[in-house]
């Protein structure tokens, strides 16, 4: 029977929304924080103890959180919209959606979205979202445990997010959220699932390397791994992807090169580049975001598989080479 979750707890049903076609990479990932998940259309469903906290707080693929008050014939909707208007205010940022005679109502669990980490110096170009990156990373199998490359890193997003992934630093710890502004909730609680989370965090144990042609680039991937605080664990350097040197592997790369309508530079010569860097990255994963253009006829090889995913609303593959 549909019905509010009890009015002294923040434990309920939650609803992770990610990147179309991260859905069931959100929902292991909620799944490896102690939560009950399901991939669903559009993210991913999580019940258990504290299960809006820890997703708020140790998700690195959800874009927002919220909280499931209601799910069951519409006839009932008006009656749950007074009870969580009741609970929490007649402000609260209550969110409805119809579906034939099904009626589903949220609340927003996040209050800001979750990709904004914080520690981006400015936007460069071509932005990626940070928790699109930590997507991509997780679909890759990185864990932090083998050497990580990325031979064209931009401003840097997806070289620090393998590097917190690879320290297990939770993305939420320094920041708070809608949620714990509450009425009735458990400030202890939330307290106790930080220090848990913050509990596993470590030293990234392999190297963990990025470089850009684009001296600007490297720049401003160096400021915001510093604002990251991760700086010490990530080699970033000035270089042609052509003239990459990896460290020994196996390891795992990812790659987000130009596409055409994200920089003004040749992107086909930037894919050349990335073809001549393959032949040194036997034995590793390589996954490389392209769009749905061909351009990955330019590497010379086929990919083992392929993840249909959304960039800034492109229509993109997350394409894998290698073992």
């Amino acid at each position: 029977m549909a019905r509010l979750p009890p009015p002294a707890r923040d434990a309920g049903l939650a609803f992770a929304a990610c990147a179309p076609g991260l859905e069931a990479v959100l929902a292991r990932e909620l799944a490896e924080l102690g939560l009950d998940a399901r991939a669903v259309p559009g993210g991913a469903e999580a019940g258990g103890e504290d299960a809006v906290a820890l997703a708020c707080l140790g998700s690195r693929v959800a874009d927002a959180v919220a909280l499931r008050l209601y799910r069951g014939p519409e006839r009932g909707l008006g009656a749950a919209l007074d009870a969580a208007r009741r609970r929490f205010g007649p402000g609260a940022p209550l969110a409805v959606r119809r579906e034939g005679r099904e009626a589903t109502l949220s609340l927003d669990a996040a209050g800001a979205p979750l990709f904004k980490r914080g520690w981006r110096a400015r936007v460069g170009a071509a932005p990626l979202r940070e928790s699109l990156a930590a997507g991509l990373l997780l679909a890759l199998g990185h864990d932090g445990s083998l050497p990580f490359l990325d031979p064209m890193c931009g401003s840097g997003t997806i070289a620090i997010e393998a590097a917190l992934l690879a320290a297990r630093r939770a993305p939420g710890l320094d920041r708070t959220f809608a949620f714990e502004r509450w009425p009735g909730h458990g400030a202890a609680r939330t307290a106790r699932v930080r220090e848990r989370l913050r509990a596993q965090e470590r030293t990234p144990p392999a190297p963990i390397h990025a470089s850009d042609r684009n001296g600007g680039a490297v720049r401003l991937a160096l400021k915001n791994a510093a604002a990251a605080g991760a700086s010490e664990w990530i080699r970033i350097v000035r270089r042609d992807a052509a003239e990459v040197v990896p460290p020994e592997g196996p390891g795992v790369c990812l790659v987000n090169p130009p596409y055409g309508v994200r920089l003004d530079e040749d992107a086909a010569a930037a894919w050349r580049a990335l073809a001549s860097l393959l032949p040194r990255l036997g034995g590793w994963t390589v996954g490389v975001l392209a769009p749905d253009r061909g351009l990955e006829k330019l590497l010379g090889r086929s990919p083992v598989r392929a993840l249909p995913v959304v960039n800034g609303g492109l229509r993109c593959r997350l394409l894998v080479y290698g073992p």
